[in-house]
């Protein structure tokens, strides 16, 4: 019997199924469970860390087979034996004999590994068990110790299997999570014959434009062709609503998590497949939060991230140095020590930086200007720059000024640079067959409802006019399918500009505001059949609120965020800002927050709460109290928004209802301001 197994059929056969059981651990089963688990803190998809893995697992899988397989008699059984007891510890660590280290996050900072030598000792105790197991059964169980480690490992790789099946079940937005980059690719390249440029102007308010108009009366000469739009709706009243529906013609009504809504937006047919199909080479150049995977096969500046042959490097690399951080026993760990910050370390030279208009203008000049090519017919090229975005750091003459300038030299330098980039066209012979749009994703007076909108159709030439028309900003869709096709009618509001110069004076038109704070974050959908367009012409109609209005049980060790899937913002009560996307900010004295909990383990003292501090703007004291016991005392310094803060909240002052009451107060404080603005939180088993 024993010399049957020393053959070297059944040499592969036991070397195989262990190089299989350590292949599924470590380079399979490692990487894609950690993703799941922690894929908030991952800018690439499951579907790209698929690549590496599977090219990391085939390799691993040939080369331990053979290193097990080949070596004859003694030498395999011990290697064999040894390998199986190494899985077994790296399986056991990674699923369950891990501790929380410092905050508890991978941060890179340093932790004081010396206090943990209780949790050392048993834990090297733990695989020492486990390396020890194997041998131990080939001495007991001469005859049957292979089939025993045979059956074990089939079985620890089938509970792997279920286990990240499960996992992806219960995270199925993993599976479509964004992996795109808006890249700088033909930025400045444009059609020999035929193109559409829009400026999209964060934030530029008719009345700004009014007043810069007023200042500079000689730009509706330069502007000859332009039609100045003064009845103007904006599609939302802030970026995160407005700029997609500007695009896609669909509405975020928070009834999905903003991921979601995005994808869903970008997957539908929508204007940029009618451009597609009308061979229009078409470019965005904007906030990737904006744009959803279908982007990629629509958009020619959207691109696969996960397609960067450098991407390979960091999705492949990090990700297995934070599995064997989980993996590797405590007195190895400190090895693969490392801050998840990593993650987001690639970045192409190529992305587009969206809040950086001085460099988008001095790039423009360095180039020489447009650049204009025969390759494709037409060209649409769509820019969304800060305009008269806070806080102001344009000078009226284009160029960036660190210490900050006004609200009225941001918008000259604005303008400035878009008529030299117009002076462009005009010195090329482009000016007049070019369509161009410079508007703004929505106002910034009253509900930010207003924007100021300029629009030169092809081939108009005529003295700069103004028109009184009832435009909506869902018409810019519309708007430019029609510069490739007769069919548009079906696109965004079926109306393009120049069609809502015809419409009757009532036309119906809509108006999307993200307002409220706190738990109450919610869509207010109004709508308006007057010309006039003030807020008292705008009805409320409906109200859409954050997850339904509902608060979900919070599952300990669920990273929340205030970014633009708002998941921690049902939590907030009272003195916390409105999520917009980027953070909230703590504004009140006291903030409160409740977070019923869904389950509480037993014979847990402790439980760990971490909040990523993205900004400190007022230092002072700060106490934070769990249901009316104080847990934090300290001082809000630059260390909080590098470390986050981090305490511990004692199980014992939970009610029977499971909810935690957080309360923030800053005793320094005598009246409502802005503190600290928060990005995150997580709540975990000590």
């Amino acid at each position: 019997m024993e010399d049957k197994h020393l053959s070297l059929k059944h040499r592969f056969i036991f070397g195989g199924l262990v190089a299989a059981f350590f292949t599924s651990t470590l380079l399979v089963f490692g990487p894609l469970s950690l993703y799941v688990s922690g894929n908030d803190e991952m800018w690439f998809s499951f579907r790209s860390l698929l690549s590496p893995v599977t090219l990391v697992a085939v390799i691993g899988l040939v080369v331990m087979t053979l290193v097990l397989s080949l070596p004859p008699g003694g030498i395999h059984k011990i290697l064999c034996c040894l390998v199986f007891g190494i899985t077994l510890g790296l399986y056991i660590q990674c699923g369950f004999f891990n501790i929380s280290y410092g905050s508890g996050v991978l941060d890179g900072s340093q932790i004081a590994w010396k206090d943990y030598t209780t949790y050392g000792a048993i834990d090297s105790a733990m695989w020492a068990a486990c390396l020890a197991m194997p041998f131990a059964l080939y001495m007991v169980f001469k005859r049957s110790w292979r089939n025993i480690l045979m059956i074990a490992a089939v079985f620890i790789i089938l509970l792997q299997v279920g286990s990240l099946s499960i996992k992806l079940y219960q995270n199925q937005n993993t599976l479509n999570k964004l992996s795109h980059e808006v890249t700088v690719d033909g930025m400045y390249d444009l059609s020999e014959e035929d193109n559409t440029l829009v400026f999209l102007l964060g934030s530029m308010d008719k009345s700004y434009y009014d007043n810069y108009k007023k200042a500079h009366p000689e730009v509706t000469e330069t502007l000859k062709g332009f039609t100045e739009y003064d009845n103007v709706l904006a599609t939302g009243s802030d970026a995160l609503v407005s700029v997609p529906a500007m695009l896609t013609g669909d509405v975020y009504k928070k009834d999905v998590k903003y991921t979601e809504y995005i994808r869903n937006a970008w997957n539908t047919n929508n204007v940029f497949d009618v451009l597609q199909r009308n061979n229009t080479d078409t470019r965005i150049y904007s906030d990737d939060k904006y744009f959803g995977n279908g982007a990629v096969r629509k958009v020619e500046n959207i691109a696969d991230r996960a397609q960067d042959s450098e991407a390979y490097w960091v999705i492949g690399g990090t990700m297995y140095r934070y599995t064997l951080y989980k993996s590797v026993p405590h007195y190895l760990k400190q090895l693969f020590w490392m801050s998840l910050n990593d993650y987001s370390s690639f970045k192409s030279n190529r992305t587009y930086n969206t809040d950086n208009d001085d460099g988008f203008f001095s790039d423009f000049e360095k180039q020489g200007g447009f650049r204009y090519t025969d390759r494709y017919p037409s060209a649409v090229r769509i820019y969304n720059l800060k305009g008269a975005e806070r806080p102001y750091r344009l000078t009226s003459t284009g160029e960036k000024d660190t210490d900050g300038t006004t609200l009225e030299e941001q918008v000259e330098g604005e303008f400035c640079c878009i008529l030299k980039m117009i002076d462009h066209l005009k010195e090329n012979g482009k000016y007049d067959n070019a369509r161009i749009i410079i508007t703004a994703d929505n106002g910034d007076t009253e509900f930010s409802q207003r924007p100021m909108l300029l629009y030169k159709d092809k081939g108009d030439t005529k003295a700069y006019r103004t028109s009184k028309a009832p435009v909506s900003l869902f018409d810019l869709p519309a708007t430019l399918a029609s510069t490739v096709t007769d069919d548009y009618k079906t696109i965004g509001s079926g109306k393009s500009f120049k069609d809502a110069e015809a419409s009757a004076w009532n036309r119906r038109r809509f108006f999307y505001r993200s307002t409220g704070s706190n738990a109450e974050s919610r869509i207010e959908e109004y709508k308006t059949n007057s010309s006039a367009i003030g807020e008292k012409e705008l009805k409320l109609i409906n109200s859409f609120y954050l997850n339904g209005g509902k608060v979900d049980n919070y599952v300990l060790g669920t990273e929340l965020t205030f970014t633009e899937d708002e998941t921690a913002a049902m939590y907030c009560q009272t003195g916390f800002g409105h999520t917009n996307g980027w953070r909230t900010i703590i504004n009140g004295t006291p903030a409160v927050m409740e977070i019923p909990i869904e389950d509480i383990p037993e014979n847990i003292e402790d439980l760990h709460a971490y909040f990523n501090v993205l900004n400190i703007y007022e230092e002072t004291a700060c106490i934070i109290s769990a249901n009316g016991e104080e847990v934090y005392t300290g001082r809000l310094t630059n260390d909080a928004r590098v470390n986050g803060l981090n305490f511990l909240i004692p199980t014992d002052v939970i009610g029977r209802d499971k909810t935690v009451r957080l309360t923030f107060t800053f005793p320094e404080l005598s009246e409502n301001t802005d503190i600290m603005a928060l990005t995150s939180f997580k709540i975990y088993k000590q």
